[in-house]
């Protein structure tokens, strides 16, 4: 289970790309943690900034090592701390003010690791002989003691001085927005293509991505079964549930596949039913049909015919359509994700 703090430093391997040389906890796959390797693989440039990702908000501080056993003599490290802000008391009223006041302890630590005497020798070691997740395991015992008395040193300075507790959830403030479609029309890849956005812009701290880092936090897909007879989310079992507390769906379909299109509309006419079983307003609807290349594409006119989009505005539904290749077009994605976020808020 991922803690409620972890630090991480991490480098890049001049054969395998980024790798871990040690974390306090596994960085185990998941929707969760963001993927540290994937934030050092589109950062080179020196510096301290913060990135929020899902529960987790984090402070990173990447810098250059002098090594004589290095490409161009400079090792590439990341070192990354990172707290699950839900779980800790109200006196973290900014928890984004709080990781930047944490900008000198990482420049601290990193001065310290570039001290660190035969730390970048097994950097270049072969990673064949690892049993472990962590390069560290390649290190004598001196070396791995005094790494890890820094490491331990600094993870205190890091470390909030107030009591952890148990997050108890308000499922009255959970809201969700659910991309729902019918099967391989690219619901994955369209989350991960959104997060992969995200990682290129983590950067930025003005006010626009980190209303997109919110959305990101809140998207999710809706789940359902083969004969569309059971729904859930990650919070709830049931699809009163989930949509009690939706704040809008993205619907995703094949654009070169009308019985895709038809699919999408019959699983979100479910969810609507639902929706109007317990007489609750209908959320923001973003429609997005997934261009693939060297396919024709269905007309407009049968999209709007079928999602009734004309219908939905005159009720006084916001509704838009954005036909859109998911992997390829990355301005349009960003186009929808920000129309969807304007009806929200």
């Amino acid at each position: 289970m991922t803690q409620n703090q972890i630090l991480c430093v991490t480098y890049f391997d001049e054969v395998i790309g980024p790798s871990t040389l040690y974390s306090s906890e596994p960085l185990v796959e998941s929707t969760d943690t963001p993927d540290l390797n994937r934030i050092l693989e589109f950062n080179e440039e020196e510096g301290t900034f913060i990135f929020a990702y899902r529960k987790f908000q984090t402070v990173n501080h990447i810098f250059y090592a002098d090594s004589e056993i290095a490409r161009g003599g400079k090792e590439l490290m990341m070192i990354t701390y990172m707290i699950k802000t839900a779980i800790f008391k109200g006196e973290i009223v900014d928890v984004f003010r709080y990781l930047d006041s944490k900008a000198p302890v990482l420049e601290e630590f990193a001065s310290e690791l570039k001290k660190c005497n035969n730390l970048f020798s097994i950097l270049h070691l072969k990673k064949s002989a690892l049993t472990g997740k962590y390069v560290l395991e390649l290190a004598n015992e001196d070396l791995k003691s005094n790494f890890l008395m820094i490491f331990d040193k600094y993870f205190m300075k890091l470390s909030p001085k107030y009591k952890l507790e148990t997050p108890i959830k308000d499922k009255r403030l959970i809201k969700k927005l659910f991309i729902i479609g019918a099967p391989r029309v690219g619901k994955t890849t369209f989350l991960k293509n959104i997060e992969l956005i995200q990682f290129l812009n983590i950067k930025r701290n003005d006010l626009p991505s980190r209303i997109f880092e919110v959305v990101i936090e809140n998207l999710e897909i809706l789940k359902y079964d083969n004969v569309l007879s059971e729904f859930e989310c990650k919070e709830f079992e049931n699809l009163q549930n989930c949509v009690n507390f939706s704040q809008g769906f993205i619907l995703l379909f094949n654009l070169s596949d009308k019985n895709s299109v038809l699919q999408t509309k019959e699983i979100f006419k479910i969810v609507d039913n639902t929706r109007l079983e317990m007489e609750t307003d209908l959320a923001p609807i973003l429609i997005i049909g997934n261009k693939f290349f060297d396919k024709e594409d269905i007309t407009p006119e049968f999209v709007y015919e079928t999602f009734e989009i004309e219908q939905l505005k005159e009720l006084g539904i916001k509704v838009h359509y954005f036909p859109i290749n998911i992997l390829k077009e990355d301005e349009k994605v960003m186009e929808a994700i920000r129309w969807l976020i304007k009806k929200i808020i």
